[in-house]
């Protein structure tokens, strides 16, 4: 069997673990169960999904900057059962369709993608990070094909653009790196990043993609900025290589941030 591996970076305090595509079973807490599904003659697919858990953190006081949205009032940005896009539903597979959050706290944290940082970082960084709230979402589209990841995070005052510009600035620098020990027999696998701006979105937009090569799936994200919020809309591609309308839905889901 030949398992496609997904490699993934998480959004802030929030950790994807490894995903054979957007679609599958699983849970925050227990291994999911594996099947071989792939419409393709000559790629066997593991279906392996775990849906985000909180990643250690250290909490430091709320109240320094008011300018932050704590995790619990970040909810009321995040997808409804009626707020969702057309053909995607909030993910009731394992348990109650509610977010997750930062709470009352402010989580401490600062970026590690500056120049110091070795390419591969990548390779277990998250994509937006430093000191912030958050709250979250998973969706899944209605046909079964696609599970995605929404977070909103806010930032201090300023903050957000400089995690922007951290993005950039790491991808021109580190146009690929090799990930070690993870392809098919315990191979490395060169994995290439690319980042691009979305016009008309938030103050500012960028489409982050990880392309692994060979018979590895995309992983890509959709981060918008309206003015310290930061917008995150993540998925894999499904087993013949297939991603949704990213900055379409991105767009969609952007309207509710404030």
């Amino acid at each position: 069997m030949v398992k496609v591996r997904v490699l993934v970076t998480a959004g802030i305090a929030l950790t994807l673990a490894t995903v054979a595509g957007c679609s599958g079973e699983g849970s925050s807490d227990r291994a999911a169960p594996t099947g071989a599904t792939s419409p393709a003659p000559t790629l066997t697919v593991a279906a392996t999904d775990y849906l985000p858990k909180p990643a250690p953190t250290t909490p430091i006081a709320p109240a320094v900057d008011p300018s932050i949205v704590l995790g619990s009032a970040l909810r009321a940005y995040l997808p409804t059962a009626r707020t969702v896009p057309s053909g995607w539903t909030l993910d009731t597979k394992y348990g109650p369709a509610t977010p997750s959050d930062s709470g009352t706290q402010v989580l401490s944290g600062t970026t590690g993608l500056g120049p110091a940082a070795p390419c591969d970082v990548m390779s277990n960084m998250t994509i937006v990070d430093g000191e912030a709230a958050y709250a979250s979402q998973q969706m899944r589209s209605t046909d079964g094909a696609y599970a995605a990841l929404v977070t909103v995070d806010s930032f201090r005052t300023g903050q957000a653009t400089k995690q922007l510009a951290v993005i950039r600035d790491f991808v021109a620098r580190c146009p690929s790196y090799v990930d070690k020990h993870v392809g098919t027999g315990g191979g490395d696998v060169e994995t290439h990043l690319s980042v691009e701006p979305v016009d008309g979105l938030g103050d500012e937009a960028l489409h982050f993609k990880i392309i692994p090569q060979g018979a590895y799936r995309t992983n890509e994200t959709v981060i918008v900025r309206i003015g310290d919020r930061v917008l995150q809309f993540r998925c894999t591609s499904d087993e013949r290589g297939r991603l949704p309308d990213m900055e379409s839905l991105a767009r969609d889901l952007a309207k509710a941030v404030k």
